[in-house]
């Protein structure tokens, strides 16, 4: 792994992860394009503030699952250490079902210090919800959406 590039989102004990709202928007919008497939990103910033994304092409789309290609992954990781940033977690969208994870989710989780964010898509609204893995298990963690200078 490319060293200083995990961030610790969980890692300040007075501080919820924050979701910058532009960037909510946009995973959003890039998750119904993919619709009815499964959409991931990389979600990146700086301590425990998500200010960017990567989308992450599926290497086998599918309704239900989600998997990267190993040279796209890391070139992923490549473009947020060079925007000197920290990887602080994953997004995928769940669009038939509710956003809890699954038991695939639960087997392909490797990285217990990032959050693991489910966007559910199957309900008339779409739900956000952020995880993390605690005691081999998932545990649904709140979060507040920020306003950044962003453009």
């Amino acid at each position: 792994m490319i060293p200083g590039l995990l961030g610790e989102p969980f890692g300040f004990k007075h501080t919820k992860t924050c979701l910058d709202r532009k960037v909510a928007k946009r995973l959003l919008a890039q998750a119904k394009e993919t619709f009815p497939l499964e959409y991931s990103a990389l979600l990146a910033g700086q301590d425990a503030r998500i200010t960017s994304h990567i989308p992450m092409a599926s290497a086998r789309p599918s309704t239900d699952a989600f998997s990267w290609d190993s040279a796209a992954f890391f070139q992923a990781l490549q473009l947020i250490k060079q925007r000197e940033l920290q990887w602080l977690g994953v997004l995928h969208s769940h669009p038939a079902t509710p956003p809890v994870p699954s038991a695939t989710d639960q087997r392909g989780w490797h990285y217990p210090q990032l959050g693991y964010w489910i966007l559910g898509l199957a309900g008339d609204e779409p739900e956000l919800r952020l995880y993390q893995w605690e005691n081999g298990g998932f545990g649904e963690r709140s979060f507040l959406y920020v306003d950044s200078s962003l453009p």
